[in-house]
């Protein structure tokens, strides 16, 4: 593991992946400091930290694009495949790879605080608190796009998955303000997820009656509850569809909140995303 996490990580610095995310990232948290602490003379870190999550939506999967997709064009993934190491370690020190470019930009993000600190007061519990919120989101909409890239040997599709990906992800707040607190309504929109979560098996195993089975097991409960308790489904979809989203639980950390739910989203969503990719690269070793 930590001979592939060397080699992916001198491999973002020997091109202009890692440089160029680095930098757009610091260019734009700067720009959000001198707009809202230093223009705006707010004392609030943690807003400038929500406002720059909007960033992550773009330069995130752009960073990850290349992660497997090209190991499968260039069919190095074959020679990777045929090592003497479980997949999980390819897995993990790709990620960790890009983890620890992701890692640099927040590790000087986080010194804006001591800076403003200097010329006022600044609350450092709430604003190292959303420190640590920012980089588990970014944690897991890398584990996410890392996936995507697992789907394909196409780096640009991977990258436009990707951005797709994560806007749909940034949107969920919105989107679940339109659906109807209906039982039916919510009923719908888990069928919709079950059907989802079995084609997303189907692309990662290649396996029918496992992505059957897969959707199977998300839809049919919730057919059972619609028909003999259908109360209880009532505006549940709406609210599983917020709480969901990596950039809710964000958004509770911003609030000064130290939220073990909101952190164990968060941590979940890469732990699952981490698990689908290595899933992924496991049948095709054996494929």
């Amino acid at each position: 593991m930590l001979a592939i996490y060397k080699r992916e990580l001198k491999a973002y610095f020997h091109g202009i992946t890692g440089m160029l995310f680095i930098g757009i990232l610091l260019l734009f948290a700067g720009f959000m400091v001198f707009t809202n602490n230093l223009y705006g003379l707010s004392s609030s870190v943690a807003y400038t930290l929500y406002t720059s999550e909007i960033i992550l939506i773009l330069i995130v999967p752009v960073l990850c694009m290349r992660s497997m997709a090209e190991d499968r064009h260039n069919k190095t993934d074959m020679f990777l495949l045929t090592l003497p190491v479980k997949t999980s370690s390819i897995v993990i020190g790709k990620y960790l790879a890009l983890l620890t470019v992701y890692a640099i930009p927040v590790a000087l993000i986080s010194l804006y605080p001591l800076v403003l600190g200097l010329y006022g007061e600044i609350n450092y519990v709430t604003t190292y608190t959303s420190i640590l919120g920012f980089f588990l989101l970014g944690a897991a909409l890398i584990a996410m796009c890392q996936f995507l890239s697992a789907l394909t040997e196409s780096q640009v599709i991977a990258a436009v998955i990707g951005i797709a990906a994560t806007f749909a992800l940034f949107s969920l707040n919105t989107i679940a303000s339109f659906i109807p607190s209906s039982a039916l309504a919510s009923f719908i929109g888990f069928a919709v997820l079950g059907i989802i979560a079995g084609l997303i098996t189907y692309f990662t195993v290649r396996n029918l009656y496992v992505a059957l089975a897969v959707g199977l097991i998300i839809i049919v409960p919730f057919a059972l509850i619609f028909i003999f308790a259908s109360d209880m489904l009532d505006s549940l979809f709406p609210t599983v569809l917020t709480l969901a989203s990596p950039f809710t639980s964000f958004e509770t950390i911003t609030t000064g909140l130290f939220d073990i739910a909101a952190i164990g989203t968060l941590i979940s969503h890469i732990v699952f995303f981490v698990f689908l990719t290595n899933q992924s690269m496991d049948k095709r070793r054996w494929a």
